[in-house]
């Protein structure tokens, strides 16, 4: 079974992506950032990577899936 994108934001300029991933009835979250994804992290782990970068949660946008 291969991983299923269930939802998509980004920052208003596309810098910045997290996907909600599941697969199964496992569900994780990905960063992406230029050429870099960071795969299989927690809400957390997203809170902490966007703030250090310096990226609001609140800035981020629906994106396509």
């Amino acid at each position: 079974m291969e991983p299923k994108v269930q939802h998509a934001m980004q920052t208003p300029d596309g810098g910045w992506r997290v996907e909600i991933v599941k697969r199964g009835r496992t569900q994780w979250y990905r960063v992406i950032h230029d050429d870099n994804i960071i795969d299989w992290l927690s809400i957390a782990a997203v809170q902490r990577i966007l703030g250090e970068a310096g990226v609001d949660m609140a800035d981020l946008t629906d994106a396509a899936a």
